[in-house]
């Protein structure tokens, strides 16, 4: 989103406020449901004890307090410092989600022990693609913080930079979907042999998913910048809740539902299951005898036991 700024008055620049006028209760359904899902997601990450979720939830707070700034522009349109805390906080709040999915496909396939199957070494999977994201919130935010000044000069610069960090934002998850695609495909070709008490299909499609409401969201406010504050896309508040609001709020809904976590417990539960019912019981008896023993000697067999 651009800031809208008025130089009629002897070209002083001031920022007149958006384009429309701000819904108030769209800004407060989306203040509560980014809250409820924090909460959600705060307790998730404690009860399975997965710390690699803190990027995710830190996203959700950034969502929450951003739509905070939206719901204060409905009631002061033009507080120039309501507008700055929704756009840094809005823009850059799904890098942080997209943090904790590439952490989650590491986790998924070593879960399943299926690290051969990976076209990736797992621990690489996390630290290429944060890395990544690393650079895209460095470029967004440099960018964002170019477009909510009121210098007409600067937001022309920050919305070029904005662009170029959702580009390669979108560039790095069409990577990280052909990637997770390929280990998806692999995995499901070994007969079933990872479906065992397991239902790992679930968690890597809601990552798909996942990553398909981001590109989505990406691509649309590309697009927005692009245009300009003038341009079809933010001259229309729809496309602030359709394209912006609701997809992220799709992640995370998806996330609280086919939590990475999850999986990781119930593989635990079964080799807990598997090395109990195949483990020999110990019996003990009144008087002590030698264990039977196999000796290999010139490809003969003899057992050694005390009558």
């Amino acid at each position: 989103m651009d800031a809208n700024v008025d130089t009629s008055n002897g070209g002083e620049a001031r920022w007149i406020g958006l384009p429309y006028d701000v819904n108030t209760a769209a800004s407060l359904t989306f203040i509560a449901s980014f809250g409820l899902g924090t909460i959600i997601h705060l307790i998730q990450m404690c009860w399975l004890k997965t710390w690699f979720f803190i990027p995710f939830l830190i996203g959700c707070i950034m969502e929450t307090f951003g739509y905070y700034g939206r719901y204060w522009l409905s009631q002061e349109p033009e507080n120039f410092k309501a507008y700055v805390l929704y756009d840094l906080l809005v823009l850059p709040a799904p890098i942080f989600l997209a943090a904790t999915m590439y952490m989650s496909i590491s986790r998924i396939i070593l879960a399943l022990d299926a690290a051969e199957l990976s076209p990736v070494r797992p621990k690489w999977f996390s630290k290429m693609f944060v890395m990544g994201d690393v650079i895209c919130f460095l470029v967004q935010i440099a960018g964002t913080g170019m477009t909510v000044t009121i210098s007409e000069k600067m937001q022309k610069i920050g919305q070029i930079v904005v662009v170029v960090g959702l580009v390669f934002q979108i560039l790095v998850f069409v990577c990280f979907i052909w990637l997770v695609v390929v280990f998806y495909r692999r995995c499901g070709r070994q007969d079933g042999a990872k479906d065992v008490g397991l239902k790992w299909r679930r968690y890597v499609l809601a990552l798909l998913a996942a990553s398909g409401c981001i590109v989505l969201r990406n691509l649309v406010i590309g697009i927005q910048h692009a245009q300009g504050a003038d341009g079809f896309v933010a001259s229309h508040e729809v496309f602030a809740y359709l394209f912006e609001a609701v997809p992220i709020f799709a992640v995370v809904c998806i996330f609280a539902v086919y939590q990475p976590g999850r999986l990781q417990k119930s593989v635990r539960g079964l080799k807990m299951g598997s090395s109990e019912s195949d483990s020999i019981p110990m019996v003990q008896s009144e008087e002590p005898t030698l264990p039977i023993m196999d000796l290999h000697e010139s490809g003969r067999r003899y057992e050694a036991y005390r009558p």
